[in-house]
């Protein structure tokens, strides 16, 4: 009587221990990231909608499109995924929130991998490196050769951009004025709220088309980031990370073309 209630009590625990264990597991997926993705059928991709020539929004038979390097290089990702693909803009501030809530599944918008940003976000190989110039009016042109005198300016650049801590570093007295998006640097200027603004080189081209009463300085600064990447959630599977390399070193050196094409074609 007693071995039978012992392995009664034995089954019980046996039982209530693979239910504990299936209920532990329940709503977590065993699926990698890409086989999620593929699932699915649509890539989710995060990206500003205002970061000419690396993606913008432009009006097309009535309709607004988004257009720019990195949406070609979101092509070429879903094509390689066999998926279809799905953009969602934000502001720059609202990528990496977006992210981290599994919102989106990669950011694919110019995004350099800074020691900030990788306690956030899992990164790719980079795509993209560029440099940083500064742009005045072409009145005050003269007057800024002398790299001295940004030393007490106010500069205009993109919050939460890498040239927001670079500046910092470079000028630590001077002061930077915070903007929320890329066109709104060559309106600071214009409207004489900042003497410079600091972008990139190939969207300080895009900018100057625009507005032909600024120009760009002499000088050039590398950030100290290794360029653009593929930002993607903690803890994302390595078979989507060797899929996203593979078609970065695939396209890399068309990723430069893309950019020259747009920064001289404009946002038009």
């Amino acid at each position: 009587m007693k071995k039978l209630k012992a392995h009664r009590l034995f089954y019980v625990l046996t039982l209530l221990g693979t239910l504990l264990l299936l209920l532990t597991g329940c709503g977590k997926s065993n699926k990698s990231s890409l086989q999620q993705i593929k699932e699915r059928g649509t890539l989710r991709v995060g990206m500003v909608s205002a970061n000419p020539p690396y993606e913008s929004q432009v009006q097309k038979n009535g309709k607004t499109q988004m257009q720019g390097a990195d949406v070609l290089l979101v092509k070429k990702i879903a094509k390689n995924l066999g998926v279809k693909y799905e953009l969602k803009t934000m502001d720059l501030d609202g990528l990496l929130p977006a992210l981290q809530a599994k919102k989106v599944d990669m950011l694919v918008t110019s995004m350099a991998p800074t020691p900030e940003r990788q306690k956030a976000a899992k990164f790719t190989d980079t795509y993209y490196k560029s440099t940083n110039v500064l742009v005045v009016p072409k009145a005050k042109l003269a007057q800024y050769k002398n790299v001295n005198n940004f030393k007490h300016a106010t500069i205009a650049v993109v919050n939460n951009s890498s040239q927001q801590p670079m500046i910092h570093k470079v000028f630590p007295k001077a002061t930077t004025k915070d903007l929320s998006k890329v066109t709104d640097l060559a309106l600071a200027v214009n409207n004489g709220k900042a003497d410079a603004f600091c972008i990139d080189k190939p969207t300080a081209t895009i900018l100057l088309k625009k507005n032909p009463e600024l120009t760009m300085t002499s000088w050039r600064h590398n950030d100290g980031s290794k360029g653009a990447a593929i930002a993607l959630p903690k803890g994302t599977s390595d078979d989507l990370v060797n899929r996203l390399n593979e078609v970065i070193h695939q396209n890399k050196a068309q990723y430069s073309k893309w950019v020259d094409q747009y920064a001289q074609k404009g946002t038009n």
